[in-house]
């Protein structure tokens, strides 16, 4: 693939759902013959959802923009979710699948649901090193401001960075919602300015020295399509958990009708200890409580007599 515009939203992560798929850890149940995604894969699975929904915002855009999705970087071990560009400038955006979640964020720190995270220094890095790459390629100063999405967060907070502490270079946060807006500013390239980053910019040669041949973007995308169709709803969290990954079968379920049935989610060993314990327990417990009744009921019957 020599147009990175080829490549499709999601497209490295579902390169890795493909080989997860060889590997067993995404298979056909035998009890429901429905698609088990175990936990090694679902962070993948969900990963592409979350692209995908930052797409299908991005497709809004007009003509002047272009977007490039998946575009992988360095020595092809990682990827920018999304890079578009314009007339209005250079954007790198980090796409967070994060449904209902509480985000927090001043400066480089940055919570979700009250666990630390790396996202804001992440995109930091990704985004300089876009503009690295692209000034070099292009023979021109490009400035790159990195974004953060959050797609379906519950609440989001963002304050400026505490006094004295140290400033971030133009990162900014905000929810799948808000993203379009992002992009209504005044230009700061010309027209033709704008095309020499984009030629660029969709040369697999910009991003790395030695860029591995890519699969092809229509097909991965109908194999995902295929895969949603068997898993569920395109948002919902899909039933995970398997005790140990099987060989998996031939791949045959891009042609398969979809299925309603859940996989159905066995306990775990470890819960079914904890359970055995509690029993034996609650056992030992009532247990020498009932023969104290027994003995009790008979003393009091002789004395009576």
């Amino acid at each position: 693939m020599s147009d990175l515009r080829q490549r499709a939203p999601g497209h490295s992560l579902i390169d890795e759902l493909l080989r997860q798929w060889d590997l067993g850890t995404i298979h056909v149940d035998a009890a429901t013959d429905g698609i088990v995604i175990d936990d090694e894969a679902v962070g993948w699975y969900r990963g592409v959802i979350g692209e995908r929904r930052v797409a299908d915002l991005l497709s809004r855009l007009s003509s002047e923009w272009t977007v490039l999705h998946s575009v992988p970087v360095g020595a092809g071990t990682s990827d920018i979710d999304h890079i578009v560009i314009g007339e209005g400038g250079v954007f790198t955006i980090n796409t967070k699948f994060s449904p209902g979640k509480t985000v927090w964020s001043a400066g480089y720190g940055m919570y979700v649901d009250t666990f630390p995270v790396h996202y804001v220094r992440n995109s930091v890095t990704e985004a300089a090193r876009a503009s690295d790459l692209l000034s070099k390629a292009s023979g021109m100063t490009v400035p790159v401001v990195g974004l953060i999405v959050f797609v379906d967060p519950g609440t989001m907070t963002r304050k400026a960075a505490a006094a004295g502490g140290v400033a971030t270079p133009e990162i900014r946060v905000m929810s799948d919602g808000e993203l379009l807006a992002t992009f209504a500013t005044r230009p700061i390239f010309s027209a033709e300015q704008a095309q020499r980053i984009v030629e660029q910019a969709v040369r697999p040669e910009t991003w790395h020295r030695a860029p591995a041949l890519s699969t092809v973007g229509r097909h991965i995308t109908q194999e995902f399509d295929a895969l949603e169709s068997e898993v569920g709803p395109r948002l919902a969290r899909p039933v995970i958990r398997v005790t140990a990954p099987r060989q998996a079968p031939k791949k045959t379920y891009a042609s398969r009708p979809a299925k309603t049935r859940p996989a159905t989610r066995r306990p775990s060993s470890k819960r079914r200890s904890k359970q055995s314990l509690l029993e034996k327990l609650v056992r030992g417990l009532l247990m020498p409580a009932a023969g104290f009744a027994i003995v009790w009921a008979i003393f009091s019957y002789v004395s009576q007599r």
